[in-house]
């Protein structure tokens, strides 16, 4: 995730401090989505408004994905091709079974390996240096993106009141 103009990122030394910040701009009416939290390793939060993985929707798509592909392949190659069978049927579903098979395991990882790239983040372009260098030393970053109908100066002054919760931007 690129940070704007419009972010504030927030450093946090503990979870404990993480979790009271966000349960105070979610009370002040700031919406999870727009709260973003970065740190060396994962915080599990038990908030109603966390996203769940899609992960496992996305891995049964690419398994259909894959499973429809191989067929498609395989039934228009032995159509084209014009194969001699000797009154066999052209499409045998033996002799594509390992195709489909193996296609369809291929379509499920590729659609499991995407959506976790981007579930976590890792194509996200630019960090601000500040978040950067707090999450390598352990500490936590709290970014939040405030939609149009959110006060910018009632999220400051939140970040402000918590402890050691620093505005950087």
């Amino acid at each position: 995730m690129s940070v704007s103009q419009s972010d504030l990122v927030a450093i946090i030394d503990t979870r404990e401090q993480a979790v009271l910040l966000i349960e105070a701009l979610t009370g002040a009416g700031v919406s999870p989505a727009e709260i973003n939290v970065m740190s060396s390793e994962p915080l599990h939060l038990e908030s109603e408004g966390a996203s769940k993985t899609r992960i496992s929707g996305w891995s049964i798509a690419g398994g259909l994905i894959g499973t429809a592909t191989a067929l498609l392949l395989t039934i228009s190659t032995s159509r084209h091709v014009g194969l001699v069978t000797g009154g066999m049927p052209i499409v045998s579903p033996w002799a594509f079974g390992v195709i489909v098979f193996e296609l369809t395991a291929l379509g499920g990882i590729l659609a499991t390996l995407g959506r976790m790239i981007f579930e976590a983040g890792l194509g996200r372009q630019r960090l601000a240096p500040e978040a950067a260098s707090a999450i390598a030393e352990d500490r936590i970053a709290l970014l939040v993106h405030p939609g149009k109908a959110t006060d910018m100066r009632v999220i400051a002054a939140i970040i402000e009141k918590h402890g050691n919760a620093r505005l950087v931007s």
